[in-house]
């Protein structure tokens, strides 16, 4: 008995994106399209209806962010192979992905064969796969951290801005006044090009700066 075509879920809420998509699996027999969807909230009920081997999946869906969706889909089915499908080339959201336990991610301006290529890959191995022109986010986040040379005096200061710590109290944690730490702040911010605090946050997740 021959084996069975793999069924695939699209994930996508752009027709010209679903309709090129289609065409390139009507052209081979070893994966099934079994339907797709347009709107986030829908994609955990047809999962659970339609149990596909493999979801292609938008990061930007109407109504559910297309990572929360990831993250719901691996912690309800982690044997169903997810393949991000994005224009989002940024080294965070690859990093992310990978994080959530995505199996592969590729740009929608990725070819037929990288596409294939893709599915082959995941189900081959656990391996990530990263489409051609992907960003690497190991690669640029050490390249982050060495261009931006952050000192150790920036950097205590950066880790009581973190919990929480005003001017003042740090001023006094460091024994060092709030002139100077308002002058590493600011030094602080303009080296990392960002604006608050929130910011900060954000980008020592990402950069694991104080690693």
């Amino acid at each position: 008995m021959e084996n069975q075509p793999k069924k695939i879920l699209i994930c996508e809420d752009h027709q010209i994106v679903i309709d090129g998509l289609l065409s390139i699996f009507k052209t081979q027999n070893e994966y099934q399209v079994i339907g797709y969807i347009k709107n986030g909230n829908n994609v955990l009920p047809t999962i659970e209806t339609n149990l596909p081997d493999a979801i292609l999946l938008d990061l930007n869906l109407p109504d559910k962010n297309g990572l929360d969706i990831l993250k719901d889909i691996k912690t309800l089915h982690s044997k169903i192979k997810v393949i991000i499908l994005t224009m989002y080339n940024k080294e965070s959201i690859v990093k992310k992905a990978k994080q959530l336990k995505a199996d592969g991610f590729l740009l929608k301006n990725c070819s037929s064969d990288d596409l294939l290529n893709a599915l082959d890959s995941v189900f081959e191995s656990n391996k990530f796969y990263q489409g051609k022109d992907v960003k690497n986010a190991v690669a640029e986040t050490d390249g982050f951290v060495e261009k931006i040379k952050i000192t150790r005096r920036e950097k205590e200061i950066i880790e009581e801005l973190l919990k929480g710590h005003n001017v003042p109290q740090i001023a006094e944690t460091l024994f060092i006044s709030a002139h100077t730490v308002e002058t590493h702040k600011k030094n602080i911010f303009k080296k990392l090009d960002i604006h608050n605090s929130i910011d900060l946050v954000k980008l020592v997740n990402e950069k694991k700066l104080l690693s």
